[in-house]
């Protein structure tokens, strides 16, 4: 197994706070467009040698974080997280968002925002503790070789990599220490393990469907009007759909769960019948109208599996979280610098 993007859980609120007023916006998926699935642990390693920007917008959102060391920020069944265990969860987390976002730290609105994502991540180290505790429970170990085989692999994929010049240059220049990068690599394990013992249904009541999608309502409607005027839905889609990988070949999407779709999409694309097509709809991209090429019940593809199984987990840890018996015992949005 390749851990090329390590394990953090980090919500998708994080972007969120982060995304709102800040002036950038995520690429829009093709529609349909799944869900958003249960978030792993996943360090980004930063930019390589001579680029700086990331590293450089890392110092600076560092320079406005609320630090309480030696303070313990939350206790999950009497048991502390300290700043030790909650600091390097965070740098990684500035990581990723660093690099994907465009962000002034300096901006006091954003200092704001930042200290609603250290709360974020501290609900997040809270939640890695429950998975551990859940997969305790349940009899789930990581193979003590595998453990070691998987750092030792990381380790040298990274050095061979030419990014760091040492290793110490990667702990440093990631936020980590030696014990906080095991503990990703380990929690990752527990992750996949935890997500293949989940037990549900391979098999899913799934739609075939194509789509056209335009950049605005009049072409929409200008594409809808020629198709109930009885024109061919695949000659459509290759003179007006902006899907690339998609216009020469009819439009075609592929076999989808409901599960698996925007649920605005996935309420239209199930209450066709095959062959049907439907009225313009309103998505991140423009509009789309869909098609139903064939429905019927079919084995989960493997990335569907895989959303049905984090779906599952994700429950089961909703459900530790209910029974445990967990206290917040910071606020960075209101505790003083």
């Amino acid at each position: 197994m390749r851990i090329n993007r390590w394990v953090l859980g980090i919500s998708s609120l994080v972007l969120v706070l982060l995304v709102v007023g800040c002036g950038s916006q995520a690429t829009p998926t093709p529609t349909p467009e799944p869900p958003t699935a249960t978030p792993q642990p996943t360090v980004v390693p930063s930019a390589a040698a001579g680029t700086p920007p990331v590293a450089s917008k890392l110092e600076m959102a560092l320079k406005h974080i609320r630090r309480l060391e030696g303070v313990t920020l939350a206790t999950v069944n009497g048991e502390p997280i300290t700043w030790e265990e909650y600091e390097p969860v965070l740098r990684q987390a500035l990581l990723i968002v660093n690099q994907q976002y465009d962000i002034n730290w300096d901006d006091p609105a954003m200092q704001s925002r930042l200290w609603q994502v250290q709360n974020d991540v501290l609900r997040q180290v809270v939640d890695r503790r429950l998975m551990r505790k859940l997969a305790a429970d349940q009899g789930i170990e990581v193979d003590p070789a595998q453990f070691k085989a998987q750092v030792e692999k990381e380790k040298n994929s990274i050095l061979s990599s030419g990014r760091y010049a040492d290793w110490e240059t990667f702990l440093r220049t990631n936020g980590l220490t030696e014990q906080s990068f095991e503990q990703v690599i380990h929690d990752t394990l527990l992750y996949s393990l935890l997500l293949s013992a989940q037990k549900v249904d391979t098999q899913a009541e799934q739609v075939r469907l194509a789509h056209i999608v335009v950049a605005d309502e009049a072409t929409a409607q200008e594409v809808a009007a020629k198709l109930k005027a009885g024109e061919d839905f695949a000659a459509l889609a290759a003179q007006y759909s902006l899907d690339d990988q998609t216009k020469n070949n009819g439009g075609d999407l592929g076999w989808f769960t409901q599960e698996m779709m925007d649920p605005q999409i996935g309420e239209v694309a199930f209450s066709l019948s095959v062959g049907q097509f439907s009225e313009p709809i309103s998505t991140q991209r423009g509009y789309a109208i869909i098609k139903v090429l064939e429905r019927g019940l079919h084995e989960l593809e493997e990335r569907a599996l895989r959303v049905r199984q984090q779906d599952a987990l994700k429950s089961q840890i909703e459900a530790e979280r209910a029974r445990a018996t967990i206290e917040y015992l910071v606020d960075f949005g209101e505790t003083s610098p």
